[in-house]
């Protein structure tokens, strides 16, 4: 029996925060596409780059779940995560944020579309301007 779309969404996040060591392949179609306010992504290899440069960013991750379900081929979940902000978030080509060391918190919401088991798309919605502020110190 394969593992249900709640389980998978709940393993991909971990993992894309740094909780969880996994290989991408066994979440993620190897054409995923994703959008968050500040990436895209288009292929399992451009999302693992990503996840790359989050483990960069950020360190003592932790995270948890205000709800999580499934309903017909698709999964959401609910989180927070905090953070502590320890190395260059890159936002994009001309924007980058050096460390400052501080603790951040995030609350946002996952929306997962999926393929035979994976998640083959997936929108993540956060307040990024409440990131930035909390890392510059606004």
């Amino acid at each position: 029996m394969s593992e249900s779309r709640k389980d998978v969404l709940l393993k991909a996040l971990e993992a894309e925060v740094g909780g969880a060591s996994v290989d991408l392949g066994t979440l993620f179609t190897d054409d995923v596409v994703g959008w968050s306010p500040y990436a895209t992504v288009s292929g399992l290899t451009a999302l693992a780059d990503l996840s790359a440069l989050r483990e960069v960013a950020f360190s003592n991750v932790v995270i948890w779940f205000r709800g999580l379900d499934e309903v017909g081929n698709k999964a959401f979940a609910e989180w927070v995560v905090e953070a502590d902000h320890t190395g260059p978030l890159v936002l994009d080509a001309d924007a980058v944020l050096d460390a400052t060391g501080r603790r951040v918190k995030l609350a946002g919401v996952t929306v997962a579309d999926f393929r035979e088991g994976k998640i083959r798309s997936f929108r993540t919605y956060f307040d990024d301007v409440s990131l930035i502020e909390q890392i510059v110190g606004v």
